[in-house]
């Protein structure tokens, strides 16, 4: 009857799972359940391991919903839990990754609502896939970055800054700031004459 445990349920992650499995297939593994299985635990240990990953994008859609059920494990349960320690023991095999995420990023989420990874597009790679009868074959990559929020590396996104190099947007900011040093200039004449 141990099969057959009763676990409380979790609320739902904050992350869009998708519908479709991904092609997840590698090199040295043969295709089946349990191969995709192992990619995904190899992508979610390196996720632990560097904070911060870059993969093809089917792999980062895959591997997110896992990587943010293990951190919301460790935020809902602890690391006393029966099941969490299971989970964990699984999803990360190196036993410092279980430390690190007991200690390091789990603490980071105590006081945070999901989600707690973030996914960027990165724009496509044109690489070299193998060379046959003297031609070259390239294929393109959709390239994504996953990474465990709050990691210590720079943000990927910059603060959005409205710049056009176009020669109206130049000429309407130059007009604008004219503008702007007329008023002060009537503003400070009008209030020293007072």
């Amino acid at each position: 009857m141990s099969a057959h445990r009763v676990a409380a349920s979790l609320p739902r992650i904050g992350v869009t799972i998708g519908h479709t499995p991904q092609k997840l297939k590698t090199g040295g593994i043969e295709p089946s359940r349990r191969a995709r299985l192992e990619v995904l635990r190899r992508i979610v240990t390196r996720t632990v391991r560097e904070e911060r990953v870059e993969l093809k994008w089917n792999r980062a859609v895959e591997a997110r919903p896992y990587v943010e059920r293990l951190i919301q494990l460790g935020v809902e349960r602890g690391p006393l839990d029966e099941y969490t320690a299971e989970m964990m023991e699984w999803w990360l095999p190196e036993k410092d990754l279980i430390t690190k995420m007991h200690e390091v990023i789990v603490p980071r989420f105590q006081n945070r609502d999901s989600p707690f990874t973030s996914l960027f597009r990165l724009p496509p790679q044109r690489l070299q896939q193998f060379i046959q009868n003297k031609r070259e074959v390239w294929k393109r990559y959709d390239i994504g970055v996953l990474e465990i929020d709050g990691n210590p590396f720079p943000a990927i996104q910059a603060a959005h800054q409205e710049q056009s190099d176009s020669i109206l947007d130049v000429l309407l900011a130059d007009a604008l700031r004219n503008h702007q040093i007329t008023l002060q200039e009537k503003l400070e004449a009008s209030t020293e004459s007072k």
